[in-house]
């Protein structure tokens, strides 16, 4: 892993996969697989829907298009379902970002946005880790 990447990142939050319809998905990752599911969310700023699934303490993101002009929609077009990103938990978002443009990491969001169940979220370009789609995910704050 990249440096710059090592010294922000705390642990993998989620695996993301992208589907055509989480509907039947469902029957390969909960009924078949046993992965245990929540609640489908919709993620307006992505034109998405997600699906989060547990396997054990692992988190695994099923995503379809929820528009024709998702970025989602585009990847079904092209690669079909499959893996879309790795998803590295942190700390502070700003700071993550800011490290990561210092090193010369190419991104895609320079700022945060809306992620699913409360998180910020920024992705980096595939072509600064190796061909992988990375997100950083920064979990809601507790508020005292």
């Amino acid at each position: 892993m990249d440096p710059a990447i090592r010294a922000v990142v705390r642990d993998l939050h989620h695996v993301a996969i992208v589907v055509p319809a989480i509907a039947e998905a469902r029957k390969t990752y909960v009924e078949a697989l046993g992965l245990t599911e929540g609640e489908v969310e919709h993620v307006a700023d992505q034109k998405v829907n997600v699906l989060v699934c547990h396997a054990g303490d692992q988190r695994i993101e099923l995503v379809e298009p929820a528009a024709e002009d998702s970025p989602v929609t585009k990847f079904l077009a092209k690669r079909g379902g499959g893996l879309h990103h790795l998803a590295w938990r942190v700390d502070d978002l700003e700071d993550a970002l800011a490290r990561l443009k210092d090193a010369g990491l190419r991104l895609i969001d320079e700022a945060p946005r809306p992620g699913a169940h409360g998180t910020r979220i920024a992705f980096v370009h595939p072509k600064a880790t190796g061909g992988v789609l990375t997100e950083l995910v920064e979990d809601p704050r507790e508020t005292p």
